[in-house]
């Protein structure tokens, strides 16, 4: 027995001495939930909503008034999911206090009555900050409108949202960022069952001189690929970037290292592929025809120019 002890205490001892260090040990804990620097100027309270275990969930909007005594300039925002496991995404857009939150907000239309402030998408963790000497401007007397897509996975949850806001001190001369869509309408996209590259385009016309900062590519699953080029005035053209891949996990917002000056009667055109088939591995359902629409198993085609006059 003392033989087997001594062996025991042998084999405990080298195991201790040569195992690998587990890297979860390694792991440093966050030092705070917000990304950016310091806690927010201020926080906003998306209401909690109880998340069925099945079924599909409509589009959930709501309007929620900012208690600003003055204008604002928001320099950076960032979103803390209450339950990632359930939040699709979320749009959020400054409007007016007295906005009517009925019906859906359709992101192919570019309703001058809100402003664009910043979405969430699984993956995005950190907070999202305006360019240098840029905000969006939110003017007294202003609300968020947010649009929330919610997707159960089998068990009953509550999210409860939080949209952290950072302001700039002292806006001075400061420049309105703004995100223009340019978009397939919905009702306008029909992909035929097994088509591997069913091609669809968009364009827009810019009426004023804009310096673009960035680009961000929207499908859903049948998505494969996008690609966003200018045509200026007098004919010639350049290539603002291409995704030759699309993931519809991976949405960033594209940031130019170099912000492009585009001249006022420059078109934007967008240009993409859609992968209906059954080839495409995240494809609902290949063997029947994808029409426009607001969910995920249906799809969408917008390319978002983020920019400032």
């Amino acid at each position: 027995m003392k033989i087997k002890s001594l062996i025991l205490g042998f084999v405990l001892m080298f195991s201790m001495l040569f195992a690998k260090a587990d890297p979860l040990a390694e792991v440093e804990p966050v030092a705070s939930e917000w990304s950016y620097t310091g806690t927010p100027d201020y926080i906003v309270d998306v209401p909690a909503f109880q998340v069925p275990a099945t079924g599909v969930i409509d589009y959930i909007n709501t309007v929620i008034p900012l208690e600003f005594e003055q204008d604002r300039w928001v320099k950076a925002v960032q979103f803390i999911p209450g339950d990632k496991r359930v939040l699709h995404h979320l749009l959020s857009y400054v409007v007016s206090s007295d906005n009517d939150s009925s019906g859906m907000i359709d992101e192919t239309i570019n309703d001058p009555r809100r402003e664009f402030l910043e979405g969430y998408a699984p993956g995005k963790e950190t907070a999202t900050e305006f360019p240098s000497g840029t905000g969006v401007f939110v003017p007294e007397g202003s609300a968020l409108r947010m649009s929330v897509h919610y997707t159960s996975f089998g068990k009953e949850t509550e999210d409860s949202t939080r949209v952290g806001l950072w302001f700039h001190d002292k806006p001075g001369a400061l420049t309105e960022y703004h995100t223009y869509s340019v978009s397939t309408p919905m009702r306008d996209i029909a992909i035929p069952a097994g088509e591997m590259e069913y091609e669809s385009a968009a364009s827009y016309k810019f009426e004023q001189d804009i310096t673009l900062y960035g680009f961000r590519a929207h499908m859903h699953y049948r998505g494969k690929a996008m690609s966003a080029r200018v045509i200026y005035p007098d004919g010639s053209g350049e290539n603002i970037i291409n995704v030759p891949d699309y993931n519809f996990a991976w949405q960033p917002t594209y940031r130019l290292d170099n912000p492009l000056v585009i001249p006022a009667g420059s078109w934007v055109v967008v240009e993409g592929l859609f992968d209906n088939s059954q080839y495409n591995r995240g494809n609902p359902d290949y063997s029947v025809d994808a029409l426009g629409g607001l969910q995920s198993w249906e799809e969408m085609f917008i390319g978002y120019f983020s920019y400032t006059d």
